[in-house]
């Protein structure tokens, strides 16, 4: 990435070539274009270094696998070290990483194809704060997704429409309703605080596995938080003493209402608090 003035020109991989943004482009009938037949990888960058690369490349691997797409993840490691090039001194910043299955003629099925494609670049990143430091507020929605929110796929219009309701009514956020459960947000996922303990939904088909989750698990455990991967209901989250989202972008991001009802003291919580700093910690390595 090349710094023009107070413009950033992108320097984009795109299926083996390195081209501006501007001349980025992949065929019409990619099947990530026409079916979202894809997976897709956000990582963030601190200090010029990827976070948790090795948990991103094991669970884009998962996702391929599951899609069916024969592409190492792997692979694309010296790719994404080189992009880091196109960013000298950048302190902080992200990756976006895509692979389809590849270009072929618009039919259902999968095709077996000699080629994916796969598109990927680093930016800058300033990311917005407020919720991190003030916290958000959030409405509820029924969750109509499909049985496989666990592997990160670019299908993810249930999703925006949720976001965009949220926006719509005044929120920062939309979590997820299934039936009586609370699965996750419409990018990040879930906590609630009650008596002290950490809850968050289960991995499996309904929410995704966070990579933030997993090192906010990791670091509950360690400050002696208990730690409870367990369902829980609408009324358990707005009966709860603290609430918060995490990923790769939000962080750890506490929320104070939720459809109008304040959650515990409407302030932002100690669990929290504690874990925000230990998170901090943590991307400063």
């Amino acid at each position: 990435m090349e710094q023009s003035g107070d413009e950033w020109q992108m320097i984009v991989y795109v299926n083996g070539k390195w081209v501006d943004e501007k001349e980025a482009t992949v065929s019409f009938l990619d099947r990530g274009f026409v079916f979202a037949d894809a997976i897709y990888e956000v990582l963030h960058i601190y200090n010029g270094n990827y976070f948790k690369l090795d948990l991103h490349i094991e669970r884009m691997q998962n996702g391929l696998d599951k899609l069916r797409i024969p592409f190492r993840a792997q692979d694309l490691i010296p790719v994404f070290e080189e992009l880091l090039t196109f960013t000298p001194g950048l302190e902080e910043g992200m990756l976006y990483v895509q692979v389809s299955r590849g270009t072929a003629p618009r039919a259902h099925g999968l095709p077996v194809l000699d080629e994916q494609s796969v598109v990927a670049y680093v930016k800058p990143l300033q990311p917005d704060r407020r919720i991190g430091e003030q916290g958000g507020h959030a409405i509820l929605v029924e969750d109509l997704r499909w049985q496989m929110c666990n592997v990160k796929t670019t299908g993810l219009l249930l999703n925006a429409m949720a976001k965009q309701e949220a926006l719509d009514r005044g929120a920062d956020d939309a979590f997820f309703v299934r039936g009586n459960v609370v699965t996750e947000a419409t990018s990040s996922n879930l906590f609630i605080v009650k008596n002290g303990e950490l809850l968050t939904h289960p991995n499996g088909p309904h929410v995704l596995p966070g990579i933030t989750r997993h090192v906010v698990i990791e670091l509950a455990t360690k400050l002696g938080i208990p730690v409870k991967e367990v369902m829980f209901s609408k009324d358990e989250l707005l009966a709860a003493d603290e609430l918060f989202i995490t990923g790769t972008i939000s962080e750890v991001s506490p929320f104070l209402e939720v459809e109008g009802q304040v959650i515990g003291s409407g302030q932002v919580g100690p669990i929290t608090r504690q874990l925000q700093a230990a998170f901090r910690q943590e991307t400063a390595l």
